[in-house]
């Protein structure tokens, strides 16, 4: 029982400081909420570096957004590009719920940051012939109605907005703070009953620690269409069973529910899968290189 009472106090102790970050969060994301999309449209072609901008918010409704409006063909495919790549879900505010973690928050999203740039502009100016053919960015298509919140659930010109619908910033803040303090007490549980079992040598291999696969297979499971796998990622490097380049593979594949919104709502799923596989294809690679540079 001992490391899952660990895993609660330790959870305990974070969850005034995750709520007051989760706060701060909530009350930024209805300001700039109705601004994001307008603001994504004005960058034109260059809408990687405000899509890489934006998308270092922390939560997944930015990577949604994004996944909308490339649905409806008003931004291009490197927009978007860079907006998934940025996105950490909530590796963010997991991070800053522990003051002995913020050392770890400039590096990780400035890493991200240039990474999600570089991406998104060779996408729309390197590889913009071979993209377009199937996808014209900039021509409006209304092939829905409504718009996708964060679960990728349409809600009509008649619903409430969201904040509206939980009780407010205060409500929300409330319940996003709850949910990642699940989720972290969960991992953190599972995670040192792993340690304990395992070892730390057989903790090492299972995990592949030092193993140049390690970024490929934080890349894939980071896919997954949770912000369960980003604190799952984030928790792992902080206890130091994932490199540098590993948790910046993983985070950079996290996109959330914006996976899920563009595999539903793009009118050629093969345009969906396009963008996906190279995403895990730069994730993997700059990680493998993070971390062959760190090594040397």
């Amino acid at each position: 029982m001992a490391p899952i009472v660990e895993a609660f106090i330790d959870t305990l102790k974070m969850f005034p400081y995750l709520f007051v970050a989760c706060l701060v969060i909530e009350w930024i994301a209805h300001r700039a909420g109705d601004s994001f999309k307008d603001g994504l449209r004005r960058f034109g072609r260059l809408g990687s570096v405000g899509g890489a901008a934006l998308g270092l918010f922390p939560q997944c409704g930015f990577s949604v957004a994004a996944a909308d409006l490339y649905a409806d063909r008003i931004i291009t495919p490197g927009t978007l590009i860079a907006v998934f790549i940025a996105t950490s879900d909530e590796a963010l505010p997991v991070l800053l719920a522990d003051s002995s973690r913020l050392g770890l928050v400039a590096p990780l999203l400035a890493t991200k940051f240039v990474i999600a740039v570089i991406a998104g502009l060779f996408v729309d100016f390197a590889l913009g012939r071979l993209w377009r053919p199937s996808w014209e960015a900039g021509t409006e298509l209304h092939h829905h109605h409504g718009h996708a919140d964060e679960d990728g659930h349409d809600d009509d010109e008649e619903g409430c907005h969201h904040h509206e619908c939980h009780g407010g910033i205060f409500g929300l803040a409330l319940a996003h703070s709850a949910r990642i303090s699940l989720l972290i007490f969960v991992v953190t549980a599972l995670l040192n009953i792993g340690l304990d079992a395992l070892g730390e040598e057989r903790t090492r291999a299972f995990l592949m620690s030092g193993n140049r696969l390690q970024p490929l297979l934080a890349a894939i499971f980071g896919l997954v269409p949770s912000c369960a796998a980003s604190v799952f990622l984030t928790e792992m490097y902080v206890q130091g069973s994932l490199s540098f380049g590993s948790v910046v593979a993983g985070l950079s594949t996290s996109a959330g529910a914006g996976i899920l919104v563009l595999c539903r709502m793009a009118p050629r799923k093969r345009d969906a899968l396009r963008v996906l596989a190279f995403i895990l294809v730069v994730a993997a690679a700059t990680g493998t290189v993070i971390d062959l540079v760190h090594g040397m």
